[in-house]
């Protein structure tokens, strides 16, 4: 009776093992610009993290030198975000969406360069027939509109309350009138406790906001966490860590190829992360 049990989970196992194997797969392909640049290239399917481990894979595929193109193979079907390696550092995708937003006016703001992109809306609304209207003072009507100035002031106010964290910055908001989610860098750079000697802690995050009773409010939940590093304030010195929307939120569909481009900027950019100092 042992024997045949052994012999029937054998069986069993065998046949999820080619289930498994036989499941439909997608890719991702494309050319990243300019050819050379990129070191490797891979896929981060993105996972709900414990309290204390992050529990991302990344996917890595192949990437010719000669010509910039890549693809990486054999993907489940879901969203991923691309992730770059340079000579450099890591350039890593982010997915930024909030609910409702196809039929929303929405927004693309970059803090540090203070560049602002919107869609589905009609900026015609912002100024009075014949009137033209300075970049300020495009941005501030639009901010208004947009009721993106009420969530940069909040952001402001919580960036000013004390906490573990002492270095932190939005690095990109994206959002609707109604809801948003924010790209958030923390850091601890001083001395804490089980510190084992000029450590620095380095987290990035993004907020879930939504807009209710006049306010901007940030709920309990929805809070993540795609990245989470404990390291030597020498190597924190060195690394290059980035994170850019236009690699994020791809699509994989089983037996397709989702095409995606994408061109590497001269030199990391300092507004969407960490660079090497």
């Amino acid at each position: 009776m042992r024997t045949v049990g052994l012999c029937l989970g054998a069986a069993l196992a065998a046949c999820v093992a080619l289930a498994a194997a036989g499941e439909a797969t997608g890719r991702i392909a494309g050319t990243l610009t300019p050819a050379g640049k990129a070191l490797k290239v891979g896929a981060v399917e993105r996972i709900p993290a414990t309290i204390m481990k992050l529990m991302d894979r990344t996917h890595w595929g192949k990437v010719d030198p000669k010509t910039g193109e890549y693809s990486v193979e054999g993907l489940a079907p879901r969203k991923y975000d691309l992730a770059v390696e340079t000579a450099e550092g890591r350039i890593e995708g982010v997915e930024l969406r909030v609910l409702g937003e196809e039929n929303e006016p929405t927004y693309d703001l970059n803090p540090g360069t203070g560049e602002l992109k919107v869609q589905r809306f009609d900026e015609k609304q912002l100024a009075e027939e014949g009137e033209v209207l300075t970049p300020e003072e495009r941005r501030r009507r639009l901010s208004k509109e947009l009721r993106l100035d009420k969530l940069e002031d909040h952001l402001k106010k919580l960036l000013t309350v004390a906490q573990f964290m002492d270095t932190n910055r939005v690095l990109y908001i994206h959002g609707t009138p109604k809801r948003a989610v924010v790209l958030m860098e923390l850091a601890r750079k001083s001395a804490f406790y089980a510190d084992k000697g000029g450590e620095v802690i380095w987290r990035i995050e993004t907020y879930p906001y939504l807009w209710m009773g006049d306010v901007w409010h940030k709920p309990n939940k929805g809070l993540q966490v795609l990245q989470r590093l404990r390291l030597d304030g020498r190597e924190f010195a060195k690394m290059g860590y980035v994170y850019d929307p236009a690699l994020g939120g791809i699509e994989v569909k089983a037996g397709q190829t989702t095409k995606w481009d994408y061109t590497l900027p001269d030199k990391l950019p300092p507004s969407l992360g960490k660079v090497p100092e």
